[in-house]
């Protein structure tokens, strides 16, 4: 595949591994201890990020308040030692990456895409019969902190039906695998691989199944955390019921299957700091009248959010109530309409189809420099609408569908609220640099707090050495050197 490219290809700055690395690359002005001002910019990307389909990693984010001139590499294969962040891709001892097949565009597999620190991930991957596992599971992990991490594999053998090719089977082909990496703070603290296979025939296509899970090590039981002790990104929201006596639950979305029908679709977990919306195509019995469908509609967005109270961060346990904020239900219904709207079959009133979940969010203070997120409210409220039978003169069909949906909204507010205006920016807006083009306290932005591309020592000292320069052009200056023989002679 990678030769159908090689008459189109851009040499240069694009990405990938190019031999040898160009000048713009920021890893390698520092190798060659190039200064620091050229070039002004550079590319940040990792040499082993290539372009190729499937092969790109959740990669790190670059903090703002470090110098413009210095910009912090990625991590680097051979220089890890500080632990793992968030997204960061997860190495081998060797020096490589930690590869599972994962699913891209239209449900084909890359079979070494890396595996992200605190990412879970489910694929299912077709195979000929001679289907391959992953990463060769006797390879030694890197903990993050330079330590290495043997995987403790376990086999599973799957039975399966291989009478019709007796003697023509393929043997030993892997049906899936199932990792499972304990984790505390930064490091990886153990890895648990369970490999299933089998035999199949030579003409079936094999459906591979591959799933990477991170567990927390204070985890009890098989119960999973979020976050220690805030929430991690993608991670489910916990949930649980304080009213009875069920254990930690998680709220839910629709995951429909090719059919769309809400009979048939299944439940995937409401994913911290992801924003989603599901639906499916409800069927309704003509033979109902409004209140049936509204009980109906009612019951299955109520089986989304079966909970009282959802977890303020990731690791909230039910035996400490404080950890756990209340659901706010907002009853939106109208009246209870049991009848047809007027003379009219086929019409029912306030029926609702729009189940919004609006969860809160804010920072709550950092660990070892990383910020954690808390859940601090969370309002469930469903919509209406006005409900018609689509026919064109007479319904036929005993049935009809009604599309419903469900909406999850995050919304991060500011851990202090914002100063009040001033007196000053309320008479005289046209000093407001936010209501107007032209901004004059921004003329001396670099040298305010506003200003965070430099550490405020280093703005200052170049701003005094900027002033300093300009007074002694100004006194070395022609006319000031007339002024003064001017002052001279009177």
């Amino acid at each position: 595949m990678k030769q159908l490219f090689n008459g189109s290809c851009f040499k240069g700055i694009f990405g990938g591994d190019v031999s040898p690395p160009f000048d713009q690359l920021c890893s390698v002005q520092t190798g060659n201890n190039a200064p620091d001002w050229f070039p002004f910019l550079c590319v940040q990307s990792s040499i082993n990020n290539t372009p190729f389909l499937g092969y790109f990693y959740h990669g790190t984010v670059s903090s703002p308040q470090v110098s413009s001139f210095k910009v912090p590499l990625q991590t680097i294969p051979g220089k890890l030692s500080t632990g793992y962040r968030q997204g960061d891709p997860v190495m081998t001892v060797q020096n490589g990456y930690f590869t599972v097949p994962q699913q891209f565009l239209a449900g084909q597999c890359a079979r070494n895409a890396p595996v992200a620190f605190l990412q879970n991930f489910e694929a299912e991957c077709l195979s000929a019969c001679d289907g391959v596992g992953s990463t060769p599971l006797n390879i030694a992990i890197n903990s993050g902190t330079g330590d290495s991490i043997k995987p403790q594999v376990t086999h599973e053998r799957k039975d399966t039906d291989v009478g019709g090719c007796t003697g023509r089977e393929c043997r030993n082909v892997i049906f899936g695998e199932d990792y499972t990496i304990i984790w505390e703070g930064r490091r990886i603290i153990e890895i648990k691989a369970t490999v299933i296979s089998g035999a199949v025939c030579p003409e079936e296509i094999l459906t591979q199944k591959f799933t990477v899970n991170f567990v927390s090590v204070n985890t009890t039981s098989r119960e999973e955390l979020s976050g220690n002790p805030g929430y991690q990104i993608g991670k489910p929201i916990r949930a649980a019921n304080l009213n009875s006596s069920d254990a930690v639950t998680i709220l839910q979305l629709w995951k429909p299957d090719g059919k769309g029908v809400c009979a048939s679709a299944g439940l995937t977990p409401v994913l911290f700091g992801l924003n989603s919306i599901s639906g499916c195509i409800l069927e309704v019995d003509l033979k109902d009248n409004c209140n049936q469908l509204r009980e109906n509609v009612t019951k299955r967005l109520n089986s989304l959010v079966q909970a009282t109270h959802v977890g303020k961060r990731g690791n909230s346990s039910t035996s400490t109530p404080d950890d756990w904020v209340e659901i706010i239900y907002l009853d939106t219904f109208g009246a209870d309409t049991n009848a047809s709207y007027g003379d009219l079959k086929g019409i029912c009133l306030d029926i609702p189809t729009h189940l919004n979940i609006q969860i809160i969010t804010a920072d709550v203070g950092a660990v070892e420099g990383i910020p954690q997120q808390e859940i601090v409210g969370v309002q469930v409220s469903i919509s209406t609408v006005t409900w018609q039978v689509q026919c064109p003169i007479a319904c036929e069909d005993k049935t009809s569908s009604l599309p419903i949906f469900a909406a999850v909204q995050f919304i991060k507010i500011p851990a202090q609220p914002p100063a009040p205006m001033t007196r000053f920016q309320i008479n005289y807006t046209e000093y407001d640099c936010k209501r107007n083009d032209v901004c004059w306290p921004e003329l001396l932005y670099p040298l305010t707090r506003y200003y965070t591309g430099e550490p405020y020592s280093q703005t200052l000292a170049k701003g005094l050495m900027l002033v300093f320069f300009i007074l002694v052009a100004a006194v070395l200056s022609d006319p000031l050197r007339r002024i003064h023989r001017v002052w001279n002679k009177t």
